[in-house]
């Protein structure tokens, strides 16, 4: 009964490894894509963008009118030890109504805080080019409000297409240029490919470790 018991739990930790390392191979495949795309001239957006797959981590360009009256301040961005906002402005794309949403760049707090320091925003025609990228998923809100006049806990796209009334790309551009006075924000493409590794050799440890035990007791039963 203990050798079968043994030999069910080592076959499941073994497939669960398995499994993590197939994970693993995908996530490789996945990030060999996101590491051409960087290498990839920079696609123009020129309006309704139905999915943000084939635009994750790839560098484009658009062209349209700041809207300032839109802009936020997505607040508890650490920067050097130091907390700060990343500056978000609506971009609306030339000759369309769909705008995109621009992170200009990273700013300290100041004496102002919980408000956060103005940051004006050109008016006439500009072109931005950047990388394409999605906020996080998954996020911690720090209390019920979420937002206070133009400054927010954490960014989502929906949450922000629902609030402003706008037309909202699914993409965010972080900026090759900041703004005047920030600090340019940078995001490197992982999909994650250590952390399956890292639980595949969890699961084949645990694997060795059963067969080892299984081994021990057996010998001290022949001895």
């Amino acid at each position: 009964m203990t050798t079968l018991a043994a030999a069910a739990f080592f076959a499941l930790v073994a497939s669960l490894g398995t499994w993590q390392m197939n994970r693993a191979d995908e996530k490789r495949e996945r990030q060999a894509l996101f590491d051409r795309r960087l290498a990839e001239p920079p696609l123009v957006l020129t309006g309704s963008v139905p999915s943000p797959e084939p635009l994750m981590y790839r560098r484009v360009r658009a062209a349209g009118r700041w809207i300032p009256e839109r802009q936020i301040h997505v607040d508890n961005q650490i920067r050097d030890g130091r907390a700060g906002f990343h500056v978000v402005t609506p971009l609306r794309i030339e000759g369309r109504d769909e705008v995109v949403l621009v992170n200009r760049g990273w700013l300290a707090r100041d004496g102002s805080y919980p408000a956060a320091p103005p940051v004006a925003a050109e008016p006439g025609r500009v072109e931005v080019t950047g990388l394409a990228t999605r906020p996080p998923a998954r996020y911690r809100e720090l209390s019920a409000e979420t937002i206070t006049g133009s400054v927010w806990q954490n960014l989502s796209i929906e949450r922000y297409a629902a609030h402003a009334g706008l037309d909202v790309l699914p993409v965010v551009i972080l900026a090759d240029e900041p703004a005047k006075g920030l600090a340019r924000v940078t995001e490197k493409p992982d999909a994650g490919v250590a952390k399956h590794v890292e639980y595949s050799l969890t699961w084949y440890a645990l694997a060795a470790t059963t067969l080892a035990l299984w081994v021990a007791m057996n010998l001290k039963r022949v001895a």
